[in-house]
């Protein structure tokens, strides 16, 4: 996990820019009860841009923590893998779908 300051670095923007975006879902910013946002590195796909899927999975589940708990915990609908392993795999509209899915209360 990465403070704002040090994912700022890494996107290449103002601190303050990033401490916006959780607000709209466009990054996974974790409000610890210390400390502010914290923001896994891993949100970042390989040309260090966060995945696209973001900001619907954020619309979807309701929350950064449910979207966190989405992408790191294996699916059936997935073929048993985490909706992160997924989306480095550019399976966006199955990990959309999926995620719809848990939203919806489906347990496959």
């Amino acid at each position: 996990m990465l403070s704002a300051e040090a994912f700022a670095d890494l996107l290449g923007v103002s601190r303050l820019t990033v401490n916006t975006k959780p607000q709209n879902g466009q990054v996974l910013g974790l409000d610890g009860a210390k400390r502010g946002f914290r923001f896994p590195s891993w949100q970042l796909d390989r040309d260090g841009r966060p995945y696209t899927a973001l900001p619907k999975l954020h619309e979807v589940l309701g929350g950064a923590w449910a979207v966190y708990h989405f992408l790191v915990t294996p699916h059936g609908a997935l073929d048993g893998r985490a909706g992160l392993a997924a989306l480095k795999r550019g399976q966006d509209e199955d990990v959309v779908a999926a995620a719809e899915g848990v939203a919806r209360g489906d347990f496959r």
